[in-house]
Formats: C-alpha cells, structure tokens, sequence
C-alpha cells in the first residue's frame, strides 16, 4: 500500500506530473476534444488520490489512473455519441514548418476516418499499442483478457492494414488516370 496523508504533497505532485500527458492522451484518443480531456484528466486524478490507501505502490498507480481515465472517456464518448469533430484539436500546436501543414492535416484526417470505422475497443487497442504498452497492459487497461488482446490486435492490423493498401491502390488507380 502507498502510504499517503493529507499533507504529502510531494507524492501527489510527483504523480500528476508523471502521468498527467498520457492520462491527457489516453482519453484524447477517445473523445478528440480538449476540453472533456482536460476535465477528466482532473476527475481521474481526484479519484485517483481519494483511493490511493488501496494502491500497492507507484507503478499500480499508473495502471489504476489509466483504467478510470479509459471508462470516464468511455463514458463521456458514449454522452457525445452525436458530437462527431473531423478536425480535431491537437495536442501539440506547435508545427514544424508550413511546407508540412497540408500533407500532415489530411495524413491526419485520413488515419482519423480509418481510426473512426473501428470499434471503440478496437481503436483503444491499437493507440495504447502504438503508444509503446505491451499486451498484458493492454490487457488489464481495458480489461479483457490477454489471449483475446492479442486475437484483437491482430484482427485489428490486419483490417487496417487492407484499408490503408486499399487506399494506396486507389490513388494509384487516380494518378493512372489522370
């Protein structure tokens, strides 16, 4: 068990800082909005702390903020469920040069509407993947069970994988064209 009181501030301030982008990112992929990131990000740490008697050290800790930060997004995507954005804010505003802006905003838009026709569990998979997680992370974030992450994330490649070689014919067939 953590051992915190009311006054270690330390822990508290040392954990937010820690884990505050990826519980950010995390409901980001979700919900694709800034302000509902920004007000869970709080919600989960507040809950977070209030249960931390429970938690057996810092790296349970981690495990425990990102499966409440998943089913509070979860549950707010589910809320905005009519609220589809198809520019959404990014995360990081600051941009490498103007030469890049076009090519990385429909790059951008094009995997968004790919990420869009997956399952929101599908989806959640592969992020935390490409986000460096390993499949027993995975596995307990969204709480399935290891085999059936690793069936899905394979399913999951391979779907997006034909719809990505889809669209690459596809302009092929354009440029043939023209």
């Amino acid at each position: 068990m953590l051992k915190v009181d009311n006054g270690n501030e330390d822990l508290y301030q040392y954990l937010y800082d820690k884990y505050y982008r990826l519980v950010y990112t995390t409901s980001y992929r979700i919900l694709k909005n800034k302000e509902d990131c920004e007000e869970i990000a709080q919600d989960a740490f507040r809950i977070g702390f209030k249960n931390m008697n429970r938690i057996k050290d810092t790296d349970h800790f981690r495990n425990y903020i990102l499966k409440i930060t998943y089913n509070m997004a979860i549950t707010k995507a589910k809320e905005n469920k009519n609220r589809h954005n198809l520019f959404p804010t990014p995360i990081n505003d600051e941009i490498s040069s103007d030469k890049d802006i076009i090519g990385e905003a429909f790059e951008d838009i094009y995997i968004t509407q790919i990420l869009e026709e997956l399952s929101i569990i599908d989806k959640e998979l592969i992020l935390l993947h490409s986000q460096g997680y390993k499949l027993r992370e995975i596995a307990k974030i969204l709480g399935i069970s290891l085999p059936y992450a690793k069936v899905k994330l394979h399913r999951t490649r391979k779907i997006l994988w034909d719809k990505m070689e889809g669209a690459v014919i596809n302009e092929a067939r354009e440029e043939q064209s023209v």
